[in-house]
């Protein structure tokens, strides 16, 4: 073993600390172009909570509800928009989202495949949410709301874009009243991208089993889009569809652990 008084291990450490500086300098420039984008994090404290239709009872893919713990995390205020999706592709080298879209900015991010949001989450330190993490989310925390911001139908149209006021495309992100963790769209505009999940909900007693991602191209999308019907923007509603697909309604968030 090499001396830490050696010449080569002073020049190992000092190329260390040149790394870790531009690294630490490269992360606060990526941070700074994200912000100026408006890109927020927000900072949520975990908690247990009982997951699935605890109201009705009678949605057959969110029974029987059961108690989850999630910890500590970071979450984006807002859905990717446009606008930090463009920045992402040019920083990587990857082809433009849709160049002859004049829809940009601020919109929410449609038609990228499930992969394409995972890379996204990972490029800027985070990973898509579990369905888990974000049911709480989007309730509010422990003492959950039926919807993002309300527990009312008749209040729903002031938290979610879905079809009843919505047009055929996504919005712009922000544009309704955000949820109690201050998260804008959890229920509409564009539904959500999830990473893992458990295809059934346990019985009690039982240990969940957690669906398959390397094997099954099945994934899971929540909080419904601009399409969907009202009661698809319930906090507990689930979706299922194919990880390459690209629709208008699915765009993404993430999260970051803490």
């Amino acid at each position: 073993m090499r001396e830490m008084n050696s010449p080569g291990a002073a020049v190992t450490m000092a190329a260390t600390l040149l790394l870790l500086v531009a690294s630490g300098c490269t992360g606060s420039r990526m941070a700074a172009e994200l912000t100026d984008l408006g890109y927020e994090w927000v900072p949520i404290p975990g908690g247990t909570y009982m997951m699935g239709d605890t109201w009705e009872g009678t949605n057959p893919d969110a029974v029987p509800a059961h108690p989850v713990t999630v910890p500590d995390l970071d979450v984006s205020r807002y859905e990717t928009t446009v606008a930090q999706y463009d920045w992402f592709t040019s920083r990587t080298g990857r082809p433009m989202w849709q160049p002859d879209n004049p829809n940009r900015g601020a919109r929410a991010i449609s038609e990228v495949v499930w992969q394409e949001a995972v890379d996204f989450c990972a490029y800027i330190g985070g990973r898509l949410p579990t369905e888990q993490e974000w049911e709480y989310l989007a309730a509010g925390g422990t003492e959950k709301q039926k919807f993002p911001g309300t527990d009312s139908a008749e209040e729903v149209e002031y938290y979610a874009r879905y079809r009843e006021n919505a047009l055929a495309e996504a919005f712009v992100v922000g544009s309704r009243e955000p949820n109690r963790f201050g998260l804008f769209d959890m229920g509409g505009n564009v539904a959500e991208w999830i990473s893992a999940y458990y295809e059934k909900y346990p019985a009690p007693g039982q240990e969940p089993i957690w669906h398959d991602l390397e094997t099954f191209d099945m994934r899971l999308v929540r909080g419904g889009g601009f399409s969907s019907e009202l009661a698809v923007t319930a906090i507990y509603w689930r979706a299922g569809t194919l990880q390459d697909i690209r629709s208008p309604s699915i765009g993404f968030r993430c999260v970051r652990d803490r």
